[in-house]
C-alpha cells in the first residue's frame, strides 16, 4: 500500500478514536452501542480539547501531498480535510459552544432522544443507557451554562423554548418506562432530577451577559469558505446571492405558467384547494402512508432509474405520543452509519388520532396532501435509499460526511424524477414540486442575506411569508434553523442543480441511462458533486456505458 495513504488511514482512525472519547453520545448516535450509556464531559476544556484534535489531525492531513491519492482515497482525503476544516473553524475560530447556548441543551435532549428514537418499538433493552444518561445530564448541563459567554440573543430564546418543552416529552417518556423500571421511585427521582437541571440551565443562560443580536451572521470571508468547504463551489456571496435571486425570478414565472391552467388563482389557493378537495383511500394515515410508499417505491422500481438493494429495510411508524410535538408531519430517521441494523424509520404524526371531531380529524389528514413527493423526498429513492448505500461504504471514513449539497439535492432531484416520470401523476404534481422548488430558491437568497448582514432575522421571516405564503409563525420557524446552519438551506435546489449538470454531462458523453447515472452518483456517499466530478481525473473508475 501507498506509505502516504497508510498514514492517512492511521491519523483518520486516531482522529475517530479522540473524538469518540471525548463525546461518546455522538459515537452512539453513530449506530456504536457500546457507547450508548455514556455521556461526555462538557466543561470549556474539553471543548478546548476537540478543538486541538481538530487542528493536529487538520495539520497532519493537510502534509499528505494530494497526488499520492487516487480514486475513493482522493475523495476521503478532500471530504475529511473539508470535515477538519470546517469543525476547527466552527469549534476553535468562532467556538459557537460559547455563544449558541443550543449547543449544550441540543446536545443534552439528543443523547436520550436519539436512544428512544432509534428504539421505540422496545425501549426496555435501552432503559439501562436512558437512566445512566440521565443521571449523567445535570453535570452535563451545569458544566455546559459554564461555557456560555456572551449569547446570541436569539439562540438564547430558542434554548430556554428547548428546555421548557423537554418537560412534555420526560413526562412521557417516564409513563412508558415507568411501568418496566426495577426501582419505579429511582426513576422517578431520575426523571424529577435532569427536568430541573433543564430548568436551571435556562436560568442559567437566561441572565448571561447578551452578545450582538445578529452575532450569528458569519460575515462574507467565513461564508464564501463555507461555500468551498461545504458546497464544494468556487462562488463568491455575491455570486451566490445572484443565482438564488435569478432563480427566484426564472421559478415564480414558472409557477405562474403552470398555475394558469388551473385558473385565475395564485399557486398556493390552488394547492391549498387541492388539499381540501382530497379524499385518502381510507381511514387510517399510517395505511395510506404504508399504501402510498409502496406505491412510489414499486413505480420508481418498474421505471427502471435506480436499482433498489434487496437488503433495505423500511419501517412506517406512526409517532409514539411523547415524541408528537418534536415531529413534522412526516419525518426519516437514518440508521447509524456503523449499526449493523440498516433499518429506516419513517415517522408519521397523526395528530388526527387525538381528534374527537371528524371535521378537525379530516382537516389534520389533510395536511399530509401531497404525501407522493414527500415519500419520494424521504423515502423511495430519497434519504432512505442514499443513506442505506452509504452506510455500507467500504470506507468507514465515507459514511461520516453529510454534505447537505449532496443528500439534499439528490431528494430535490428524486422530486423532480417522481413528477417527469410520470411517478406521481396527479394534475397538480408539477405545481406543487415548482411551489416547493420556489421555496428552496427563496431560502438560497435569504441564507445569504442573514450571513451578509443584509438580512435581520424579521425581514427574513418576511421574505418566506409575501412570497412563500408560509403562515407567519412557519416563517420564524424556519429562519431559526437558517441562522445556525449556514450554507444548508440553500444546498436543496444549488444540490439538485449541480446534479442535472452532472448528469446531462455524463448522458451526453457517454451515454448512460438515468438509472446508470443514478447507480453511479449513490455510490460516493454524501459529498460535493463537484468532487465526484473531480475524483475522475484522480482515477475513480466510471461504470461502462
Amino acid at each position: 500500500m501507498n506509505p502516504y495513504i497508510r498514514q492517512f488511514q492511521s491519523v483518520s482512525q486516531a482522529f475517530l478514536e479522540g473524538w469518540f472519547t471525548l463525546f461518546p453520545q455522538e459515537a452512539s448516535e453513530l449506530g456504536l452501542s457500546d457507547y450508548n450509556g455514556e455521556l461526555g464531559e462538557n466543561h470549556p476544556a474539553t471543548h478546548r480539547q476537540y478543538a486541538q484534535l481538530l487542528r493536529r489531525t487538520l495539520d497532519l492531513v493537510e502534509a499528505l501531498p494530494e497526488n499520492q491519492f487516487r480514486g475513493d482515497d482522493w475523495l476521503d482525503r478532500r471530504a475529511f480535510l473539508s470535515m477538519l476544516r470546517t469543525g476547527w473553524h466552527w469549534h476553535g475560530e468562532l467556538e459557537r459552544w460559547r455563544d449558541n447556548p443550543q449547543v449544550h441543551c441540543d446536545a443534552a435532549i439528543n443523547s436520550i432522544f436519539s436512544l428512544v428514537v432509534r428504539n421505540a418499538g422496545d425501549l426496555r433493552k435501552v432503559q439501562p443507557a436512558i437512566e445512566s444518561r440521565l443521571r449523567k445530564l445535570p453535570r452535563f448541563l451545569e458544566e455546559g451554562a459554564s461555557c456560555v459567554r456572551r449569547p446570541v440573543p436569539l439562540w438564547t430564546k430558542l434554548a430556554i423554548q428547548t428546555c421548557e418543552g423537554v418537560g412534555l416529552f420526560f413526562e412521557e417518556l417516564e409513563k412508558t418506562l415507568g411501568p418496566t423500571a426495577g426501582d419505579a421511585a429511582k426513576t422517578e427521582a431520575l426523571f424529577r432530577d435532569a427536568k430541573a437541571a433543564f430548568a436551571t440551565y435556562a436560568r442559567r443562560i437566561g441572565a448571561k451577559t447578551p452578545g450582538e443580536a445578529g452575532g450569528f451572521s458569519l460575515g462574507v470571508p467565513a461564508y464564501e469558505f463555507m461555500i468551498r468547504e461545504k458546497l464544494g463551489l468556487t462562488w463568491s456571496l455575491a455570486e451566490a446571492e445572484a443565482m438564488g435571486n435569478n432563480l427566484v425570478q426564472k421559478l415564480t414565472a414558472e409557477v405562474a405558467r403552470e398555475a394558469k391552467r388551473f385558473g385565475r388563482k395564485p399557486a398556493h389557493e390552488i394547492i391549498e384547494e387541492a388539499a381540501r378537495q382530497w379524499r385518502p383511500a381510507g381511514d387510517s394515515l399510517i395505511g395510506e402512508y404504508e399504501a402510498i410508499t409502496a406505491r412510489i417505491r414499486r413505480r420508481f422500481s418498474d421505471a427502471e432509474v435506480l436499482t433498489f438493494s434487496a437488503r433495505e429495510k423500511l419501517k412506517i411508524l406512526p409517532v409514539p405520543p411523547f415524541l408528537r410535538h418534536l415531529f413534522p408531519t412526516a419525518a426519516y430517521l437514518q440508521p447509524g452509519a456503523f449499526s449493523p441494523d440498516q433499518t429506516g424509520i419513517y415517522w408519521v404524526n397523526d395528530l388526527g388520532t387525538q381528534e374527537p371531531n371528524p371535521a378537525r380529524r379530516a382537516a389534520e389528514m389533510r395536511q399530509h396532501f401531497g404525501m407522493e413527493l414527500t415519500c419520494a423526498h424521504e423515502a423511495y429513492p430519497g434519504h432512505h435509499v442514499q443513506f442505506v448505500i452509504q452506510n455500507r461504504h467500504r470506507s468507514k471514513l465515507r459514511r461520516l460526511f453529510a454534505h447537505a449539497i449532496f443528500y439534499e439535492g439528490w431528494t430535490l432531484w428524486c422530486e423532480k424524477m417522481c413528477v417527469e416520470q410520470g411517478i406521481y401523476d396527479s394534475p397538480y404534481a408539477k405545481l406543487m414540486q415548482l411551489h416547493d422548488a420556489l421555496w428552496r430558491a427563496w431560502r438560497i437568497v435569504i441564507d445569504c442575506g442573514l450571513h451578509s448582514g443584509k438580512l435581520t432575522h424579521k425581514s427574513a421571516a418576511q421574505k418566506l411569508v409575501e412570497h412563500v405564503h408560509f403562515t407567519p409563525a412557519r416563517a420564524r420557524g424556519d429562519v431559526n434553523w437558517y441562522t445556525s446552519a449556514p450554507t444548508v438551506p440553500m444546498s436543496y435546489l444549488l444540490g439538485r442543480l449541480e446534479v442535472e449538470k452532472l448528469h446531462a454531462h455524463m448522458a451526453a458523453a457517454r451515454g448512460w441511462t438515468l438509472r446508470q447515472f443514478n447507480d453511479w452518483i449513490l455510490s460516493f456517499g454524501a459529498i460535493p458533486w463537484s468532487w465526484i466530478w473531480q475524483s475522475t481525473r484522480h482515477g475513480t473508475a466510471l461504470p461502462h456505458s
